[in-house]
């Protein structure tokens, strides 16, 4: 019986090496992270006294597969759905998983260009304008790759809203919505150290919505440049914005609304020098402000000039994710966002500025140092000072006047990030705000100084 089984199993085994192996290299990578922020008066406000501190974690499961000799890659990536990244004590059960990126990435036959499609980051260069990183990740469809020479193209169109869904769906009914991204670039290698990109974006949405005012159609056309010569790194991105900010139904027509044109701007500068273990960097951000009071309910539709001069960030100020302080915008030195720039009780806001509010700058004036020391191979210190300066004073709503302050505050940061292993590292860093007067009702009390302090340990392999 013993001869028997070893002839079977031999026999097997002969056969599964005849089996054709597996026509995709699979590769199994991730990102698995606990997170935590302590904070006070993120809202500036010395009404309001408040205070938090909690953890969250995050599971990425990321499954590669090539094929094709890399002619074919696909990207599947798992995540948490539910529980605000699954924030500790909030939720006791298990947590739903959701997808946090899918996409195919494929050759096109005969040509240098490459087709992807599926949910991921679409962006412009600097990848905080135009459009979905992180947070705001969307659908699409894209074409990359060198068109001739020493020019590359990259286009993409992106879906956020679909009217087809929906219990208002079809687009004849009031309540249906359909919004989409277009963008174009072409990169000029100009010299192996200098490359200059020229990009153009529309974002649209058609919105039926008797009640409201929430179509829009806005035009961003941008040149964006970067160059390394010696030890400076340097990029700029210039901005025009135009379009209609707001597109009135029928109804609100007739009781008089009108569309709402868009001229803004944008300057980006990011630079960095480098002296062997100290690393120093020269930001500034500019996006122009609306000098124009709003309505009680904050209508832009309702501006004395019909024109707004606020730089309108994409799907109508949702989405964009500026780098700045992390008190400000949420990203710099942690990605934490429940209770930093979109919980409650905060002023900090992805993009930087807000849209009719006294919370939030109208528009940005923002210069900033940056400082990172070597310190050992696996200790790195971090530092940043940054000016936060709104461009334009709070916008009055209705009868509320605000103060003609344009000081949001100056926020100084420090910490450090402890490599422990290749695959794993600390990272902490504390971020405070002294407070200027932006925002404060005319005979209004002074804002209040905020502060946070924030932890990632991450395991990335």
């Amino acid at each position: 019986m013993r001869k028997y089984l070893l002839t079977l199993a031999a026999g097997l085994m002969a056969a599964s090496l005849a089996i054709p192996a597996s026509a995709a290299d699979f590769k199994y990578t991730g990102w698995f992270r606990v997170r935590g922020i302590t904070a006070d008066d993120l809202d500036r406000n010395k009404n309001t006294h408040d205070g938090q501190q909690y953890y969250d974690s995050q599971i990425r499961p990321r499954f590669t597969a090539t094929s094709e000799g890399g002619k074919i890659v696909s990207v599947y990536e798992l995540d948490y759905q539910d529980g605000g990244n699954y924030v500790w004590g909030r939720d006791q059960g298990r947590p739903t998983v959701g997808i946090n990126r899918w996409w195919v990435d494929f050759l096109i036959p005969g040509t240098t260009l490459r087709m992807k499609y599926g949910k991921d980051d679409w962006t412009d260069p600097t990848k905080e304008i135009f459009d979905s990183v992180g947070a705001n990740r969307q659908h699409g469809i894209g074409l990359y790759g060198k068109l001739f020479g020493p020019v590359d193209l990259s286009a993409f169109t992106v879906k956020y809203v679909d009217n087809t869904t929906g219990a208002t769906a079809g687009a004849s009914r009031v309540g249906a919505s359909d919004g989409d991204e277009y963008y174009v670039a072409l990169k000029w290698q100009a010299a192996p150290q200098i490359a200059i990109t020229p990009w153009a974006a529309l974002d649209r949405r058609n919105t039926e919505n008797a009640a409201g005012t929430t179509g829009y159609a806005v035009y961003m056309f941008a040149l964006h440049g970067q160059a390394k010569v010696g030890i400076l790194d340097l990029a700029v991105q210039g901005i025009f914005e135009t379009g209609d900010a707001a597109q009135p139904t029928r109804t609100r027509r007739n009781l008089g609304d009108r569309d709402v044109d868009v001229e803004a701007w944008a300057l980006m500068v990011r630079s960095w020098l480098t002296f062997e273990k100290l690393k120093i960097g020269f930001y500034f951000t500019w996006l122009t402000g609306d000098d124009d009071g709003v309505t009680a309910t904050g209508n832009q539709a309702q501006q004395p000039d019909r024109t707004l001069n606020r730089f309108m960030f994409p799907r109508g100020g949702a989405s964009g994710w500026i780098e700045g302080p992390n008190i400000l915008t949420g990203r710099r030195w942690s990605t934490i966002t429940t209770g930093n720039a979109s919980g409650t009780n905060t002023t900090s806001v992805s993009q930087g500025i807000g849209a009719g509010q006294n919370t939030r700058p109208n528009g940005l004036i923002m210069p900033e140092i940056l400082v990172r020391y070597q310190l050992t191979p696996a200790v790195e210190l971090e530092g940043a000072v940054s000016f936060v300066r709104s461009a334009q004073k709070a916008p009055d709503v209705g009868a509320i006047s605000y103060d003609n302050a344009k000081n949001f505050g100056t926020v100084v940061e420090a910490g450090f990030r402890w490599k422990i292993y290749k695959e794993l590292y600390l990272n902490m860093v504390g971020s405070y705000l002294a407070a200027g007067d932006y925002g404060v009702t005319q005979g209004g009390k002074a804002n209040d100084d905020a502060w946070a302090i924030y932890y990632d340990l991450n395991y990335v392999w």
